[in-house]
């Protein structure tokens, strides 16, 4: 049986085109986190949105997070084509790293998700950020969670999801097809995030109030790690040239000709993990050489 880990879940900003371009993409994508968690078998421990791409954090098995990350892309792939102007471009990758066994990187990783607005100059510090989950994590019953709070910031009491009509429905999930349980809650047209998200899980990384204080300070030497290891996973892209040529080398070195289509489906995997242990070739590149989907690459390469 696949056993369970956390992942960093993010998209890189810098191959993300037109992600969210008004309030209503940041309450759509707000809210398809949470239709993803209900139709995966991913848990969401935390996330925050930028303008530009997502974090979260996820546990849960390979396949059951690569199943979350896929079906929130095509989800926000879908809302994109039906709302932003006709002919504007859009991109959306998202990517997904093992944390595996590393405490210290784990304990980056889960305050990097929620930090993102206060560390990239938003003036709102994590804890008071709409389009995100920082204002969770280490709070006392009194605090009112902040999607109670209307633009006026009148108080509203949330309502259960299958009180609403059909068409608040649609609008708020974005689907004619995916929907979330009747009885999660609903306010201010956000589905809330505690109705799928286990606090308790977020706080046992770090125990105490102090540790996670010290970890929310983020020093800079702390997020250069973090971002070397995330550069380090996502690989390389080479010239499309010289990855084919490189492709069609190895291949003819392990099976005596040159030509990836000749493969069946288990020697392309082969190929690419060859590929991808010589040379770091991004799982972009090595799905496009080999021929075969990203999804399927990522469960049979580390």
């Amino acid at each position: 049986m696949e056993s369970k880990q956390y992942y960093h879940f993010c998209a890189h900003g810098a191959e993300t085109r037109n992600f969210i371009i008004c309030e209503r993409d940041y309450r759509a994508n707000f809210n398809l986190m949470g239709v993803c968690a209900a139709n995966s078998d991913a848990e969401v421990v935390s996330y925050s949105f930028e303008d530009t791409h997502p974090h979260g954090l996820l546990w849960g098995t390979k396949q059951a997070c690569l199943d979350f990350m896929k079906l929130y892309e095509n989800q926000s792939r879908h809302y994109a084509a039906k709302t932003h102007p006709k002919g504007m471009p859009f991109s959306l990758h998202c990517e997904l790293y093992p944390i595996g066994d590393d405490l210290d990187y784990l304990l980056n990783v889960a305050v990097y998700t929620i930090i993102q607005p206060t560390k990239d100059g938003k003036p709102v510090m994590y804890y008071d950020y709409r389009w995100g989950t920082g204002s969770m994590y280490f709070r006392n019953k009194y605090s009112t969670p902040v999607w109670h709070h209307d633009d006026q910031s009148i108080i509203h009491t949330p309502i259960r999801f299958g009180e609403l009509g059909t068409r608040d429905r649609r609008e708020i999930v974005h689907s004619r097809i995916l929907t979330i349980p009747d009885n999660w809650l609903i306010c201010n047209g956000l589905i809330l995030p505690y109705n799928y998200i286990d606090t308790s899980r977020f706080e046992s990384i770090y125990k105490t109030h102090n540790r996670f204080r010290v970890f929310s300070s983020s020093p800079k030497q702390r997020e250069e790690e973090l971002l070397r290891k995330m550069a380090e996973y996502r690989g390389i892209s080479m010239d499309d040239l010289e990855a084919r040529t490189i492709c069609g080398n190895v291949c003819k070195q392990l099976f005596g000709f040159r030509d990836a289509r000749r493969l069946d489906a288990p020697r392309r995997i082969t190929l690419a993990q060859q590929l991808r242990r010589s040379y770091r070739l991004s799982f972009r590149q090595l799905a496009t050489l080999v021929y075969l989907p990203e999804n399927e690459l990522r469960r049979y390469i580390k």
